[in-house]
């Protein structure tokens, strides 16, 4: 719902938006967390973090805000208009600064308590794809098909929470084994969805020229840029 009036719109910065900043950064350094990708837990978990920050506020600095939103009591956010500078940089400092702050300094203590690493990639599908340089790709169909192609710069591929998909910008011609034949004339590419994948593998171009179709004897044959 979009505020339709200047206290609604503070109501939504001083209840909403420093849970917002939390939980934004929150994910941001430890990763998503699954049981908060629905919206409705989201929404809850952004209210809560933006009350509880709230209630610290009002405890440390309760009658200091009341002033810069009141003002001498001539209307809800009188204070506002007459400082407008010092109102600014207050919502900075508490809807952004502070909370951005509580969540770096929540996910630094976590790691310290680890002993191992986390890694914030979301799924192993966006761990293969992350920074992935140009490559050929092929891939065995539950229905035992191989596909493959060469992923470029042209290419697409989905992340996380998206459902795992690629668009690879060239085809090639796949014999039964998966060993690559050739590339497909006049290619558009090829559409794969993940869930339609059984075996996915990425093979690296042999030199850094020109693209090269792998065989199965681990030789390379030159062939035209994708």
């Amino acid at each position: 719902m979009v505020p339709g009036t200047v206290q609604q719109l503070a109501i939504l910065l001083i209840l909403v938006l420093p849970g917002v900043f939390y939980q934004a950064v929150r994910e941001h350094l430890r990763g998503a967390v699954a049981a908060e990708q629905e919206p409705q837990n989201r929404l809850v978990r952004a209210i809560a973090a933006g009350a509880l920050l709230d209630t610290v506020y009002a405890l440390a600095a309760g009658p200091w805000l009341v002033g810069l939103l009141a003002g001498d009591g001539a209307g809800p956010l009188a204070g506002v208009m007459r400082r407008p500078r010092q109102a600014g940089l207050a919502a900075l400092l508490l809807v952004v600064v502070v909370p951005a702050g509580i969540a770096w300094v929540e996910a630094a203590w976590g790691r310290r308590r680890r002993r191992a690493r986390y890694e914030p990639t979301p799924t192993a599908w966006d761990a293969l794809f992350r920074d992935r340089g140009p490559c050929f790709v092929r891939a065995r169909l539950k229905s035992g098909l191989w596909v493959g192609g060469w992923l470029g710069p042209q290419s697409a591929v989905s992340a996380f929470p998206q459902q795992g998909d690629l668009y690879l910008q060239s085809q090639y011609r796949m014999a039964p084994d998966g060993r690559f034949l050739g590339r497909v004339a006049d290619t558009g590419g090829v559409y794969l969805r993940a869930a339609d994948i059984d075996v996915l593998e990425v093979l690296l171009p042999p030199g850094t020229g020109q693209p090269q179709s792998p065989t199965d004897e681990g030789e390379a044959v030159h062939d035209t840029a994708p």
